[in-house]
């Protein structure tokens, strides 16, 4: 007796839990409402003529109504929808959002369902269709997603649509699921910018053995090196096969610099000279570490330090996701400069002085050129998807 307490309640429980979280709506179309004045013209002139075949025309309207309002509510029955994790998404470049729709029908299939997805502000965000969904099973879709600005978006419900099966009523559902998106900064083309501003991003020779091009010594062959190495015409003087080693040739440690305040007021052109600056710092960082070079952020709200593979381009870009521009000069921290770095300065507000210059510092002044962000030249960021730890 007990555990058939414990089961209903349960149920009435997980009952009460799907209903809270869900708000239906109802409404009948402009079809419908045609179709329903005609159908009483019809019946209207069948009273007064008692012709049987108007009788019977009324009652097959009739008919196909009371159907259309039956198989409308029951395509809606017992159907489930859910947001999945959403990975990685830029700015300004267009992204899937999945989602998961669950048919718990034992028999009946779902059909012609229409499911659009909304900020917390009411503006929908994407929108996509589902023709079908047989009973007890699941399935997933994605809709498309473009959002102009970086920054966190918050998603907020999900709506279900359907006017299955002759159009004469609209039935929804709005299931609540608060979510929030970070969006990262506009990747595009960097390179015609290090190529105007005549940035230094070779790499240098650490003085010792390894893998590289320049020549570190001589020495004699064994059989387990590669013959491709061989020094033939120091070997054809000594009488001794002598191999070439090379110097290790190290990527260069970079930091990029990039101090957001502005002593100034800050205005409209200011902002907008600023999001373009995070655009080319975050596109920045994509490219040195795309070459294994290792990377810092420095700005005056933290620091990222050192590191390089996807995982810490993610967090630089999360950074610089949510930086903002602070309306005060702020200095960035004394750092203690890593002997192998190079400084690279993302400078914005024009006409002002550089704050903050350690030796040896390139500085990028983006006022100086006109690479506006475009969109069609930004980079395809799928790749981050792939290795992300």
């Amino acid at each position: 007796m007990t555990n058939i307490l414990k089961k209903a309640f349960n149920r009435i429980n997980r009952i009460i839990k799907n209903w809270a979280g869900i708000r239906r709506e109802y409404r009948i179309t402009l079809e419908g409402i045609i179709f329903v004045l005609i159908t009483f013209f019809i019946g209207f002139a069948a009273i007064n003529t008692s012709t049987n075949l108007l009788y019977l025309i009324m009652s097959m309207m009739l008919s196909f109504f009371i159907i259309s309002g039956l198989l409308s509510t029951s395509t809606l029955r017992k159907i489930r929808v859910r947001r999945l994790a959403v990975r990685h998404i830029s700015a300004r470049e267009a992204a899937t959002i999945p989602l998961e729709v669950a048919n718990d029908k034992r028999w009946m299939f779902s059909y012609s369902l229409r499911i659009m997805d909304y900020l917390a502000t009411g503006e929908m965000v994407g929108v996509c269709y589902l023709s079908h969904i047989p009973p007890r099973s699941k399935t997933n879709i994605t809709y498309r997603v473009f959002f102009p600005h970086r920054g966190i978006y918050k998603l907020a419900r999900i709506r279900i649509v359907s006017r299955f099966p002759f159009g004469f009523f609209v039935r929804a559902i709005a299931v609540t699921q608060s979510q929030e998106i970070l969006v990262y900064p506009q990747i595009i083309d960097i390179r015609p910018l290090l190529e105007s501003a005549n940035v230094d991003l070779g790499e240098f020779e650490s003085g010792r053995k390894g893998s590289g091009h320049s020549l570190y010594g001589l020495r004699e062959y064994t059989p387990s090196d590669s013959a491709r190495f061989i020094h033939w015409k120091v070997s054809a003087r000594s009488n001794k096969i002598m191999l070439r080693e090379f110097e290790k040739e190290e990527k260069k440690k970079i930091t990029l610099i990039f101090n957001n305040s502005a002593a100034l007021p800050i205005s409209k052109d200011i902002e907008e000279l600023f999001e373009n600056a995070v655009i080319y710092t975050a596109s920045l960082a994509k490219y040195l570490i795309d070459r294994e070079f290792q990377v810092q952020l420095e700005t005056a709200s933290g620091r990222v330090s050192f590191g390089i593979g996807i995982s810490h381009l993610h967090r630089i870009l999360r950074a610089l996701a949510m930086i903002n521009l602070e309306k005060k000069g702020l200095e960035i921290p004394n750092m203690k400069m890593d002997a192998d770095s190079t400084n690279i300065m993302i400078h914005f507000i024009p006409g002002s002085n550089i704050p903050y210059q350690p030796e040896s510092t390139q500085v990028i002044d983006i006022t100086r050129f006109q690479f506006i962000p475009q969109l069609g030249d930004q980079i395809p960021y799928q790749d981050l998807n792939k290795n992300d730890a």
